[in-house]
């Protein structure tokens, strides 16, 4: 019999949950305007370029038909992300047009799409659940959640040699409703192993990379981490870690940056995280020492659970399963169905 684990639990006030590669919270605006922060791409120039794109949208009387030919995005009158130039695409829709005898074109949208916008999209054309895109990433969200109890967060793992990944991860929000039917919702991308399940209101006041108490840690291990704790005269946090907690952060990023030039200069190998006390850096720490990789703390009133995929990065089906007057019984991602994406 398979064992069910707890994770944690959240709450919704909104009625809406999200679910969310943790790391990319630091590129999501809600509803401010999609931009991206600078430092979010490798180059300040790739930032800018980003920062140009347009979302477009599907007008005419075929429109809907055309888009999910077009096969651009899960809600098919909209194209989020694009560069203001974009003539292949253009040239790609035309003949799509032309072939099909479709009568469809691209209207560019003023202002832009918020991230908090695009949810409700998604959860219009879903009727109550869809797939979000943000800057070319994916995320689901799901309504009808409960808001007045805490919802219990379940994972299951593997039998066998892959006892130590999760099967499932599942969100409890009508546990004695029995399951009629199940309906996918949409995917999940992931490139930072970890997901975040979350109120989606919760998430425009999300603080990614600043401090809320003004205080950071720089860590760091691996290889030649002790060699480099000893020179610089690092405390040692637990057995394989070095560095210092709860400084000042402008303090510590100058021993950050300290340890770094000295890794570049004498070429050791080790790794280094600079960590302010943000929402991001409440929700790893207990992750990072739990025996089932998950976390949680309060974001605006409500609270936010986080874990790790223990599959690393890939696209992960989401699903919701419902009882059968259509309410929701659970929010269900399947880990075992694992859309490779990168290592």
């Amino acid at each position: 019999m398979p064992v069910r684990e707890q994770l944690g639990f959240v709450t919704c006030l909104s009625g809406v949950l999200v679910v969310i590669d943790t790391g990319y919270l630091g590129i999501w605006s809600h509803d401010r305007p999609p931009a991206l922060p600078d430092g979010s791409l490798e180059t300040q120039d790739a930032t800018h370029r980003a920062n140009t794109f347009v979302d477009l949208r599907l007008v005419g009387a075929d429109a809907e038909r055309a888009g999910r030919m077009l096969g651009m995005s899960w809600h098919p009158l909209f194209v989020y992300d694009q560069p203001p130039d974009h003539p292949e695409l253009e040239k790609k829709l035309t003949e799509l047009a032309r072939t099909n005898k479709l009568d469809v074109r691209f209207e560019r949208i003023s202002p832009r799409i918020s991230h908090r916008q695009r949810v409700n999209q998604a959860l219009q054309q879903g009727r109550g659940a869809g797939e979000v895109q943000f800057h070319g990433v994916w995320a689901s969200a799901v309504s009808d959640v409960p808001t007045s109890v805490p919802l219990p967060v379940f994972g299951q793992r593997l039998p066998g040699e892959l006892s130590d990944r999760w099967e499932r991860v599942w969100i409890a929000c009508r546990p004695r409703q029995q399951i009629n039917r199940t309906e996918n919702v949409g995917l999940v991308g992931v490139d930072y192993a970890r997901l975040l399940v979350a109120d989606v209101d919760t998430l425009g006041a999300w603080q990614h990379e600043e401090s809320l108490d003004g205080l950071a840690d720089y860590v760091f291990w691996g290889r030649d981490a002790e060699v480099a704790a000893h020179d610089l005269d690092a405390p040692c946090i637990k057995s394989d870690e070095f560095g210092w907690i709860n400084l000042p952060q402008d303090l510590a990023l100058a021993r950050g940056l300290a340890v770094e030039d000295y890794r570049q200069k004498r070429g050791l190998k080790f790794g280094t995280d600079y960590r302010p006390h943000s929402h991001h850096w409440r929700v790893m720490g207990p992750t990072r020492n739990s025996h089932t990789e998950s976390g949680m703390t309060e974001v605006n009133g409500a609270t936010v659970c986080n874990f790790m995929t223990t599959w690393g990065d890939g696209a992960f089906g989401v699903y919701r399963d419902l009882d059968s007057a259509g309410a929701l019984v659970q929010i269900r991602i399947e880990f075992d169905q694992i859309e490779k994406v990168s290592s």
